[in-house]
């Protein structure tokens, strides 16, 4: 973590480094106290597993599942005492995830962990009758995402899955990854500090994942990357700034979870600062929705109560329920009397400096201003913020709830980081590859290499270097596994956030979801790469899908579904059928004669619109015709309208009992080999 290391010794005896644990870093206190001076052995201890996932947050978790799902064991380190990244140590247990999440949108294994949140709430709660019977049960019924929830229960749906996977997976809690030692285009072994033990231990591991939330190792290996935003000339990208910016990074927050107990006085102290954070930030609960953008124009937040929900839950309700991690009324007893408050604002975010790439002093210096400026927003709401009710200020009875944070102080184990370090790869995914305004039809740019999806809005929460928030609706996209290949080591992968996109698209890749399907991503390319020495594209993609991962967007496929490998295989090799218009896969669909057609001159490595593939199948003999030599291209297919005798080379053997018409899955399973 070179933002986070400083070397103080020579290379030729013990070395003495400056670590900083990001986890201890207080409000108050000089900033001196948090950095640790760390000597490392020339032979500290050894532990050896097959893969090494650094960071247990959404995207390294989702790599430790995969990898030892297939097999391998894996070093799972995590500089806090939390598994679940952003989702637990972070504070954001408020999903941001998808508007088709609820049926598809992510990995099998990404589910299993949100039903398992549900669960947990079903099976240990007093639940009301309804909220029983709430199939998407969301505890907290709040606006902001269909599963909010505190974040110690994410901890443990999260811990139950790594538990089942046995010895496989070994988690190291609060260590870091403080270097790695390469050498022949590889890395050989990482050294990785344990705060709590104050030693140092070697990992060997045959693969590297670089899961962390700030993209830590990209700089330990020796890869290139790129810091804050980038140029027009660079990218052209028609949003991008005149001029490159490493300053210019997204800002970050620490979350906290609050309750309001009206009649009560649960004013915490005057933060120092206060006066500078509450006019600089400044805080406020109004926010601008550009008009120039289609957008609603200036808005003002009410504190409390419950708006009628809109479409996809996107109306702007008020902000205690924005964020509410539990609703009152979805229990009965005195396990949540009152409701429950996740505070996640854009004001409450810092803006001022970028932590990244910071010697461990001043990191430390910049991760204090940051809680700082989230007790200030506290104690404005508390003291401050014009009431509901328009009688004064201030709201003393929001109580922090401290233990729900896990923490001492009540804010995040870590920061909530919205933008990491990125690599710089061959591909990398740019503005106009998935943004709307720039991408005609249902789905963004096809990458025929993909091995991730993802759909969420470019959110850019702005830096402090005169940069305005930016929002863009995308097309539902994909990742390319060539935004993931490091160019100079071999057995390194980014896992998380910090795949090879720009400023203005990390905006839309740093979610919950889409960083758990880079981390699997990840994991099989490495797996692939350890079991046969290559992992190539359609390998990693077969792979992925037979695991429940999709690499092509359809909004009506989930991961359940026992189609849904065939139907992904097929699709990104082209030999399915993807409509213009919408996502649909519709798998119990008949296919139709021209679909058949199409499919196969794909099969057969032909590029072809629609009417040529259909001359093709007819000038070939590849399907049946009438006595009049008509095609009826829309007409549904049937097996037995395939001659196959007359293809260049044999189908995938295909058993049925049925002869037609032909289901679009089970035209899959045929061309899948499955």
């Amino acid at each position: 973590m070179r933002s986070f290391l400083l070397l103080l010794g020579s290379a030729a005896m013990a070395q003495t480094v400056s670590v900083l644990d990001v986890q201890s870093v207080r409000a108050e206190g000089d900033p001196a106290a948090w950095v640790h001076a760390v000597t490392i052995s020339a032979t500290p201890p050894e532990v050896s597993c097959d893969i090494l996932a650094a960071g247990a947050g959404m995207g390294g978790v989702g790599a430790a599942l995969r990898a030892a799902d297939r097999g391998h064991t894996v070093c799972l380190t995590e500089e806090t005492s939390w598994v679940g990244g952003q989702a637990t140590a972070g504070g954001v247990s408020a999903l941001d995830e998808n508007r088709f999440i609820e049926n598809t949108g992510a990995t099998r294994s990404y589910y299993e962990m949100r039903e398992r949140i549900r669960d947990w709430y079903r099976q240990r709660t007093p639940l009301t009758p309804a909220a029983k019977k709430w199939e998407n049960l969301n505890p907290g019924s709040c606006y902001v995402s269909s599963l909010c929830f505190e974040p110690k229960v994410g901890v443990t749906a999260i811990e139950a899955m790594i538990a089942r996977r046995g010895a496989k997976i070994k988690t190291m809690l609060r260590t870091a990854i403080i270097r790695l030692e390469t050498g022949g285009g590889e890395v050989r072994s990482a050294l990785a500090y344990e705060f709590e033990t104050r030693r140092v231990v070697r990992i060997r591991a045959k693969w590297v994942l670089d899961a962390t939330e700030m993209g830590d190792l990209l700089p330990l290996a020796g890869v290139p990357y790129s810091v804050g935003s980038e140029a027009r000339s660079e990218t052209g990208e028609s949003h991008a700034a005149e001029k490159p910016n490493p300053a210019c990074v997204q800002s970050f927050t620490y979350p906290f979870v609050a309750e309001h107990r009206e009649g009560e006085n649960n004013r915490i102290a005057k933060p120092p600062q206060y006066e500078k954070f509450r006019d600089g930030q400044p805080f406020g609960l109004r926010m601008n929705y550009q008009v120039e953008f289609g957008w609603k124009g200036p808005f003002t937040y009410k504190v409390f109560g419950d708006d009628p929900p809109v479409p996809n839950n996107m109306s702007p309700g008020p902000f205690f329920s924005w964020r509410r991690l539990l609703a009152a009324k979805n229990f009965t007893g005195s396990y949540a009397r009152r409701d429950v408050s996740l505070f996640n604002w854009p004001r409450q975010d810092y803006h001022d400096e970028s932590v990244l790439d910071k010697e461990p002093a001043a990191a430390a210096r910049i991760l204090q201003q940051a809680k700082r400026v989230s007790m200030a927003f506290l104690y404005w709401m508390q003291t401050d913020i014009p009431r509901d009710d328009l009688q004064g200020a201030g709201y003393p009875g929001i109580a922090l709830r401290k233990e729900m944070m896990g923490s001492a102080d009540g804010l995040s184990l870590y920061p909530y980081i919205r933008e990491s370090r990125r690599l710089k790869a061959a591909v990398r995914v740019l503005q106009h590859d998935i943004v709307a305004e720039q991408q005609a039809g249902s789905r963004a740019r096809w990458f025929a290499d993909s091995v991730a999806t993802g759909f969420y809005m470019v959110d850019i929460h702005p830096c402090g270097a005169n940069e305005r928030g930016r929002m863009m609706m995308p097309k539902p996209f994909q990742l390319p596994i060539g935004a993931m290949i490091a160019p100079n080591v071999r057995n390194f992968l980014p896992a998380g956030k910090n795949i090879s996109v720009t400023h203005i698209t990390n905006g839309a890749f740093r979610l919950h979801p889409i960083e758990w399907s880079v981390g699997e991503a990840a994991a099989v390319i490495a797996s692939l790469s350890i079991q046969s020495g290559a992992a190539p594209a359609a390998r990693v993609q077969e792979e992925l899908a037979k695991g429940g991962a999709p690499v092509v967007w359809f909004d009506d496929l989930p991961p359940s579904h026992p189609a849904f490998a065939a139907v992904q295989i097929a699709a990104i090799r082209g030999f399915y059928p993807l409509s213009a218009a919408d996502l649909h896969a519709s798998p119990d669909a008949p296919v139709t004669r021209a679909e058949a057609a199409q499919a196969l001159a794909a099969w057969l490595g032909y590029t072809a619109t629609r009417e040529a593939a259909v001359a093709l199948a007819v000038e070939r003999g590849w399907m049946a015709v009438d006595h009049r030599n008509w095609f009826h291209a829309d007409l549904p297919f049937y097996w037995p309208d395939l001659r196959a005798d007359k293809l260049p080379r044999a189908l995938p053997v295909f058993e049925t009992n049925r002869t037609g018409p032909v289901k679009r899955s089970e035209w899959a399973r045929r061309f899948a080999g499955l």
